[in-house]
């Protein structure tokens, strides 16, 4: 069975966080089609939120986390770890 490391954690938690971060997102819905990159935007409440980015200019750090532990992406990141070997 395949194993994850912690290298390959790393990689893929940069990755999702480049996706995911910024006023103009990759996860961002497109305001033409209104579809998203990302698999888990339909479950996700990031967008019916005031924007992001200005919000955690105007938060505390531990409101900016607690909101963001929200999105479904932050809830699967929690689940991986050097462990982990496949995702159910």
């Amino acid at each position: 069975m395949a194993r994850v490391y912690e290298d390959e954690i790393l990689l893929l938690w940069r990755a999702l966080v480049r996706f995911r971060s910024g006023g103009k997102a990759a996860c961002a819905p497109d305001p033409r089609t209104g579809g998203s990159a990302c698999p888990l935007s339909g479950a996700c409440p990031r967008w019916a939120e005031p924007d992001d980015e200005q919000l955690s200019f105007e938060e505390t750090v531990e409101q900016t986390e607690t909101r963001r532990s929200a999105w479904p992406c932050s809830r699967l990141l929690e689940l991986l770890g050097p462990d982990t070997t496949r995702i159910n």
